[in-house]
C-alpha cells in the first residue's frame, strides 16, 4: 500500500498503475479526485494510460486513506496544491499530465497557476466556474441534511445533480457507497472552503496545454442541485487560459469524469499525445 509522508505527520495513500515497458522512464499521468471521492473514483480510466503512463492516483489529504485535515477548515485549495506539489516531487516523476475532476480541477488550476516545473499538460472535468455562485447557496443546507441524515442520504440527494440520468443504477449505488465512505468532517470543511470560492483569477498565468472537458448533452429532469455549466459559460471562462482547447462530451451529467470515463480517458489521451506526451 503505497503512502507517501509528504511533510511532518502527513501522510497520503496513492495508487500507482504502471505496465510501461521496463526500460523506459514514462511520464506520469496524476488523476486528482473530487470532494467525497477517493483514488478509486478514477479506477475505469486506468486502463487507457497505464500502458504508456505511470498513472498516479492519490487520496487527497481529509479523504479515503490519507491524512485528515485534523479539524480545520482550509481557507483555499492551497493546502492540497502543496501536498501534490510534494508528492510529486517526492515520487521522482519527471514531466507529469494532470487530470482533475472537480475539487480535483481546482487544485490543478492552483498548481498551473503556480507554473510548477514538472507539469506539462492540464486537463479539467466537472468544472465549476464559481463554486460559490453554483453550489454556495445549497452548502448550509448540505452540511445540515449530513449532520442530521448522514452521508449516505447526503449522497443520494445530490446524485442526481451530478450524474443525471446517465449511469445506471448499479454505478449509481457504486458511487452512493463510495461518497457516503467519506469522512463526514472533511466533505463539510471543503463545501465550506468551496462555497467561498469566485471564479479562479491569472488564469492567463497558465503555461501549460490545457483541455477542458464538459457536457454538452441535454439537462436531466428532476434535480434541486443541477451543478452543469453551460457550454458557452465553459468555453468563455477556458478561453482566458492562453493555450487551451474545449472537448465536449454528449452527456446528462455534470460529473462527465464519471459517467463517461471512457470517452473522457480517449479523449484526454489523444490531447496528451498531441501534446508530447
Amino acid at each position: 500500500m503505497p503512502i507517501a509522508e509528504i511533510s511532518p505527520g502527513v501522510k497520503l495513500h496513492y495508487e500507482s498503475d504502471d505496465y510501461t515497458d521496463p526500460w523506459i522512464r514514462p511520464d506520469c499521468v496524476l488523476m486528482l479526485h473530487g470532494i467525497a471521492e477517493s483514488a478509486g473514483a478514477w479506477r475505469m480510466w486506468v486502463p487507457h494510460f497505464a500502458r504508456k503512463y505511470r498513472v498516479v492516483r492519490p487520496d487527497l489529504r481529509g479523504f479515503g486513506q490519507s491524512s485528515g485535515l485534523g479539524g480545520q477548515v482550509p481557507k483555499d485549495v492551497g493546502l492540497w496544491a502543496d501536498d501534490i506539489d510534494a508528492l510529486v516531487n517526492g515520487l521522482g516523476c519527471g514531466r507529469v499530465h494532470v487530470i482533475g475532476a472537480k475539487l480535483g480541477a481546482l487544485v490543478g488550476m492552483e498548481l498551473a497557476r503556480r507554473r510548477v516545473p514538472w507539469m506539462k499538460t492540464m486537463t479539467i472535468a466537472g468544472l465549476l466556474i464559481s463554486p460559490k455562485k453554483a453550489i454556495g447557496p445549497w452548502v448550509p443546507e448540505w452540511k445540515k441534511h449530513i449532520d442530521e441524515k448522514g452521508m449516505e442520504s447526503w449522497a443520494r440527494l445530490t446524485m442526481p445533480g451530478r450524474m443525471g440520468d446517465a449511469i445506471s443504477k448499479e454505478a449509481n449505488e457504486w458511487w452512493v457507497r463510495e461518497m457516503a465512505a467519506a469522512p463526514p468532517e472533511s466533505v463539510k470543511a471543503c463545501l465550506t472552503m468551496v462555497a467561498e470560492v469566485g471564479e479562479a483569477e491569472d488564469l492567463e498565468k497558465v503555461a501549460v496545454p490545457t483541455l477542458v472537458l464538459v457536457s454538452s448533452g441535454r439537462k436531466s429532469a428532476g434535480s434541486d442541485f443541477e451543478q452543469r455549466q453551460s457550454v458557452d459559460a465553459v468555453d468563455r471562462f477556458r478561453s482566458r487560459i492562453p493555450v487551451s482547447e474545449l472537448a465536449t462530451i454528449e452527456a446528462t451529467s455534470y460529473h462527465v469524469a464519471a459517467t463517461h470515463p471512457d470517452a473522457c480517458a480517449q479523449r484526454v489521451l489523444r490531447f496528451i499525445e498531441s501534446n508530447g506526451g
